[in-house]
């Protein structure tokens, strides 16, 4: 039997019954199939064909009657305008007698009461309710051809609209000969369609089994082929078209698999060789070597479980670089891969034998140390890490230095789990990092008290901004004889929950969750409608900053805001300034630079905050739009302490005049700081000497004072 066929049709459902024959190959399937098809095609073209000839039957009666009750209105107006036309009426309407399909024909006057009514051959059928029906809606019917219950209704007028002298009313049936019709042309064509469809069934057989039966050799040669795997054999010749197409295809494809199988011995000597490298990649960190992250927890949950069998105690270390970034895009990614690997080299070396190093991600490393030594040692070893990745790294003649910072969890205070160990490693580190970078912490309760409240502040910025729990208070700016010229906007944050939050506190958490343009965005619109009701009055010229952060800068949609409450508010120009600090502006100098001088093309000012705390160099300055440096407070503080920092501050108000740039001095508080700076030529003054930080409506009372 053929390998291709032997496939019994069934239902197209399992719960159809068996179709009661079976199809034993290709050739009977392609029978059938071709046999349904032109079946389908015969009954198809035959209903259409039954289709049209009803329509052009229908326009056909549809046009006599038309062209019938036009002649017989035109011819009735001879009539109704003799004086006795009864007579004449009755003997005009039974000229209808040779139309055989006329049931009704009816002449009514200009008030459709009925004149005469002639009764056709058709007749009006039992039950018929076409004359109920045209008697109860002649006058809502219209002029022309209606049909109504399966018969045409011809209305027509009789005589000019003007002088209208009655109606004509004709009923022609109309299904009746369309149905004899349909029946006779059914009877003429269905005959010779059967002798067609037959004729056609005996060509597709007869030729099915000359061009099909190839076919069935080639299914007996491939059962063998499978059967033996004897990829040699011949295949056999013959048939057409396709079937020889095939043919070829089959002893090419044998070819083909022969050499196949050769090639395939090698592949899976290779894939032997490459299980190893691939394992290896799902372990370890294809940069530094080290076990990856996933290969690290799964190490971490079997220490634990020793842990616990047999009350031992271990220890992680959670190291992350600090300046790993400067270095990265300063220095570019690859000298950046080369630092991870010096660093995981290094730290490999440091920590004992049998610790477990890892690769966490990015700049970040995990130690593992099995059996947690005493205090005093792993003080000790986070000291040598801390050291050791200190040393400078030499990198294709650059001098590399980075530090880091190492927070550092264990089993005596954190409970046997991995990711709450690893958490507690994290919140270590970060509190290092927070304490100054370049040193270790251990983990205790009071930094996770700590890590809860900045989530906690973290999760509460959201709801702060949609309940208006922050405000904006403005800290005056003057100049050295007092006169006012500003104002700084500083946002405040008083929580429902948390109570008062310190902006030092929640600012560089919003930074960290990427919500500090939220609250950006709240601060400009809440700035511009006080300068709208309070700050475009002021009489002498006044300009209000608002700060930005770093990621502020990066954010391309801020610009459409910022113009937006602009046009809202209809701030004036030059009415407000915009503050920058040095290590935002110089973080992404080209997108700071494109940022601001949209901001300029606003007329708006640009001032550099927090000036000479961030870096040396000093050359940018001459290739950024700046109008303004505030002098950082921790400068004004030092004031008077040593001529060397009195020197400091006289430099930058100098270097500033040279570069035409006005000058700002905040944290003012003394009457000394504000002498000196007078003397030395500094433009602005800001902080507690003149005024503090106040709310809107003090502040507005204070300028309605003066």
């Amino acid at each position: 039997m053929s390998v291709v066929g032997a496939t019994r049709v069934k239902g197209l459902s399992c719960g159809n019954p068996q179709v009661p024959f079976d199809v034993k190959s290709i050739r009977t399937a392609v029978v059938i199939l071709s046999l349904l098809f032109l079946t389908a095609v015969a009954v198809s073209v035959f209903l259409l064909s039954l289709r049209e000839h009803k329509e052009l039957y229908s326009r056909y009666v549809q046009s006599d009657l038309r062209a019938l009750s036009e002649n017989m209105s035109n011819d009735l107006v001879d009539i109704l305008n003799q004086q006795d036309s009864a007579f004449e009426l009755k003997r005009y309407l039974l000229s209808l007698d040779p139309y055989k399909n006329i049931r009704i024909a009816a002449v009514y006057d200009p008030d459709w009461n009925q004149l005469d009514l002639y009764h056709g051959q058709a007749g009006l059928r039992e039950g018929d309710a076409v004359l109920a029906v045209v008697s109860r809606s002649l006058q809502s019917l219209g002029e022309g051809i209606h049909p109504v219950e399966g018969d045409l209704v011809a209305v027509r007028s009789i005589g000019d609209p003007a002088y209208r002298l009655g109606y004509l009313v004709i009923i022609d049936d109309f299904e009746g000969p369309i149905a004899a019709s349909t029946q006779k042309l059914i009877t003429r064509l269905l005959p010779p369609i059967t002798l067609i469809m037959i004729l056609l069934a005996a060509a597709f057989y007869l030729l099915g089994n000359k061009w099909l039966a190839p076919l069935t050799r080639l299914s007996d040669f491939v059962e063998e082929v499978s059967r033996t795997k004897n990829y040699a054999l011949q295949i056999p010749h013959g048939g057409r078209f396709e079937v020889q197409r095939l043919s070829n295809n089959i002893h090419a494809m044998m070819r083909v698999i022969q050499e196949e199988t050769e090639v395939n011995r090698e592949y899976v000597a290779l894939l032997e060789e490459r299980k190893a490298d691939t394992e290896y990649l799902a372990n370890y960190d294809s940069l530094t070597g080290l076990s990856n992250r996933n290969r690290f927890m799964t190490l971490l949950a079997h220490a634990l479980e020793h842990v616990e069998s047999n009350n031992q105690h271990l220890a992680v270390m959670y190291v992350d670089l600090d300046g790993f970034k400067l270095v990265n895009d300063s220095l570019g990614h690859e000298v950046g891969d080369k630092l991870l690997e010096m660093v995981a080299q290094r730290l490999v070396s440091i920590v004992p034998d049998e610790a477990t190093v890892s690769r966490h991600g990015g700049d970040e490393f995990l130690v593992l140390l099995r059996e947690c030594p005493p205090r005093a040692k792993l003080e000790q070893l986070a000291d040598l890490v801390v050291i050791g990745l200190m040393q400078k790294y030499v990198i294709n003649t650059w001098e590399v230095r980075v530090s880091a910072s190492v927070g550092i969890a264990t089993t005596f205070d954190s409970d046997a789990d991995t990711r709450d160990l690893i958490r507690n490693a994290d919140v270590a580190m970060y509190t290092a990092k927070s304490l100054g970078k370049s040193r270790y912490s251990f983990f205790n309760s009071t930094m996770m008290d700590n890590y809860q409240r900045r989530v906690d502040i973290a999760n509460s910025i959201d709801t702060a901004l949609a309940e208006n729990e922050f405000s904006v208070y403005y800290q005056e700016k003057v100049k050295p004889d007092g006169t006012r010229v500003g104002a700084e906007a500083l946002v405040r944050w008083t929580s429902k929950t948390l109570g008062f939050v310190s902006p030092a506190e929640f600012i560089p958490i919003a930074e960290h969750s990427g919500k500090v343009s939220d609250i950006t965005q709240w601060v400009i619109e809440r700035v511009c409608s006080d300068c709208r009701h309070v700050f475009s009055h002021v009489p002498q010229p006044f300009q209000v900053s608002i700060n930005l952060s770093a990621h502020d800068l990066k954010k391309y949609h801020l610009i459409g805001f910022i113009k937006g409450a602009f046009i809202k508010h209809e701030i004036p120009r030059g009415l407000i300034e915009f503050e920058v600090t040095e290590h935002a502006y110089l973080d992404n100098l080209d997108v700071a630079n494109r940022f601001f001088d949209d901001i300029t093309a606003m007329g708006c000012r640009v001032a550099l905050d927090d000036f000479g705390t961030g870096y040396s160099s000093l050359s940018y300055l001459t290739k950024i739009p700046i109008d303004l440096i505030k002098i950082d407070k921790q400068f004004v503080d030092n004031i008077g302490r040593s001529e060397r920092d009195d020197a400091l501050v006289i430099t930058i108000i100098e270097m500033a005049r040279r570069l035409g740039m006005e000058l700002c001095a905040e944290g003012v508080e003394t009457v000394e700081q504000r002498q000196f700076l007078t003397r030395h030529g500094c433009d602005i003054f800001q902080g507690y000497l003149f005024h503090k930080p106040m709310k809107l409506t003090d502040y507005t009372s204070l300028l309605k004072q003066e």
